[in-house]
């Protein structure tokens, strides 16, 4: 049977904002784990902010302390950045923005690089929205390629999204970009408002899932046997769900989904992620209690 090992496991700094960058690698050596995922957003590392010296001096600290970026993901879901908008200012924008990421990403050692679909507007078609994204994900590839980086493609809720949710999208995604250096990645958050399963991931995407995130999600009438259409028709927009928070406040079974990925026999990173705003006064706690239910399926 195969089995996840610690090795994969990454610890994400999107709980550690109101910290210096230093904290959260030290805070992650503390934790005994060698594998990290940036969240791009300032005081940490936006892109725009950055002087070469900069990301030289931030490659230092990673390496001093025997780290590995294992993915760079830059903030994409807020404003001002939107890929796949029909507004054409604020697409060129965006892509441009992803473009001077990937480079980032790339200069301080990471091999993957975290891609959000951006959205349509809700009164129009999202066959437009879905082109646009097909669209952006070929101008970036060029330089995805030139500095030896792959793309992975996260879903989205509705409230991010509404050309992106479940793994079936996922794969006509990439089939529609065709390129080696274009996969997907599985937020199990995300998996579990639209319906899909572990299971489902692997069967329609296989080892085109390169990266993934754990996360913990409450909902206190979560029905794990109501998915697929089932669910998708009962929740046009997805299950109602309170997600990316601390990993003992939620229930859906993370431990389980571990398990189902190594016996599946994914090979690849899986990032602790967690978003709550709760989180970010103690985030060392609060990763350090992820850790140690993700050690169980091990």
């Amino acid at each position: 049977m195969n089995k996840l090992k610690f090795e994969q496991f990454a610890i994400g700094s999107f709980h550690y904002p109101r910290y210096p960058l230093c904290y959260f690698l030290d805070s992650v050596q503390r934790l005994g784990v060698k594998n990290i995922e940036l969240w791009g957003v300032a005081p940490h590392l936006y892109v725009d902010d950055l002087t070469g010296a900069d990301v030289k001096a931030i490659k230092r600290e990673i390496d001093a302390r025997g780290l590995r970026l294992i993915c760079y993901c830059p903030e994409q879901n807020t404003y001002p950045f939107n890929i796949s908008s029909t507004n054409k200012a604020l697409r060129e924008r965006s892509i441009a923005f992803m473009e001077r990421s990937i480079v980032l990403g790339a200069q301080l050692g990471a091999p993957t690089f975290l891609l959000c679909p951006g959205t349509g507007f809700l009164n129009e078609d999202p066959g437009e929205a879905f082109k646009l994204l097909c669209d952006a994900a070929q101008r970036l590839l060029p330089t995805a390629h030139r500095e030896g980086v792959t793309i992975v493609a996260e879903t989205q809720t509705w409230h991010d999204c509404n050309i992106l949710h479940t793994a079936a999208d996922q794969r006509r995604l990439l089939d529609e970009v065709n390129d080696p250096a274009f996969k997907a990645m599985l937020d199990v958050s995300q998996m579990t408002i639209y319906g899909d399963t572990i299971a489902d991931n692997l069967q329609i995407l296989g080892d085109d899932i390169r990266h993934m995130h754990l996360t913990s999600s409450y909902s206190d009438s979560l029905d794990l046997t109501l998915q697929g259409d089932a669910l998708r028709q009962k929740y046009p927009d997805g299950r109602p769900l309170s997600t990316h928070i601390g990993f003992r406040a939620g229930n859906n079974p993370i431990i389980d989904y571990l398990r189902q990925m190594g016996e599946g026999g994914y090979s690849h990173y899986i990032s602790l992620e967690i978003c709550a705003r709760e989180c970010f006064g103690d985030p060392e706690f609060y990763a350090r209690e992820g850790l140690e239910m993700m050690k169980q399926a091990l």
